[in-house]
């Protein structure tokens, strides 16, 4: 059976310094989802609606974030469908058109988390689950493979043991934990889709990448998946398309123009 091969990326919280994620993607024909919240993280200065605009006519996607970044999983009922509701309308308003993917603040979800996400309209979800390469899997769980910043293994291994991703953890534990970062890692794990087809997934926050001084290294994994003939740059809504084209011979014009 044939297995696209497909980048994809996506930025949370907001942050003014997306800005500088977006010319970084541009630069190099790479797509991206930029999950916005109303308010900024942690108190941060949010992105301006022309901002967020400017996304947009770049040709990136803009997911919901919430409202305010809170937990969903620790709000009561009418919390819960104010945070997933009002951002989406606040972001279609500002954008004159529709917003299709949620982000999960933290990453946290439960069944009642899910299920509001689904009645506000929304086609996808994405959690923090990383060193995952499916091309199936429910769009309300869509996974990632990789997130810009040097995890701990203590981070990683319980990221995997609470995603119940055994083959991800039987290859940190016997592979990834002896190399020396998260471009390393993100460079195997972009060699496997290429070989053996799936989803390659990086996702981060320009605000931590700025915090920790990663500029240099994100640029060097984006220069690394960037431009390679027979893989697919979409954006997060795109990869959930994809999920119901037919295989083999994929053709699809979304936010970006998706060939095989």
């Amino acid at each position: 059976m044939f297995i696209p091969r497909i980048v994809t990326t996506s930025w949370d919280d907001g942050d003014p310094r997306d800005l500088r994620v977006a010319e970084l993607l541009t630069a190099r024909g790479l797509k991206g989802t930029f999950y916005i919240p109303n308010a900024g993280h942690h108190g941060a200065k949010p992105m301006e609606p022309a901002e967020v605009r400017s996304l947009r006519s770049g040709g990136f996607e803009i997911g919901s974030h919430g409202v305010s970044h809170r937990v969903l999983t620790e709000l009561s009922p009418p919390e819960l469908a104010r945070e997933v509701r009002i951002c989406k309308t606040w972001l279609e308003d500002t954008l004159s058109g529709p917003v299709q993917m949620f982000c999960y603040p933290k990453g946290r979800f439960n069944k009642s988390v899910v299920q509001h996400v689904k009645e506000a309209g929304y086609k996808g979800a994405r959690t923090t689950r990383m060193l995952r390469q499916d091309v199936d899997f429910d769009p309300f769980q869509m996974p990632t493979s990789l997130l810009a910043y040097p995890n701990s293994r203590m981070l990683y291994t319980r990221n995997l043991i609470k995603g119940w991703n055994v083959r991800g953890l039987f290859d940190y534990v016997s592979q990834f934990i002896r190399l020396d970062g998260w471009v390393s890692i993100g460079k195997i794990l972009f060699d496997r889709v290429v070989s053996q087809g799936g989803v390659w997934h990086l996702y981060g926050h320009s605000w931590e990448i700025e915090k920790l001084g990663l500029w240099d290294e994100l640029e060097k994994i984006l220069d690394y998946v960037s431009g390679r003939v027979g893989v697919l740059y979409a954006s997060n809504v795109d990869v959930l398309d994809l999920q119901t084209q037919p295989r083999p011979g994929i053709e699809k014009r979304a936010s970006g123009t998706l060939r095989l």
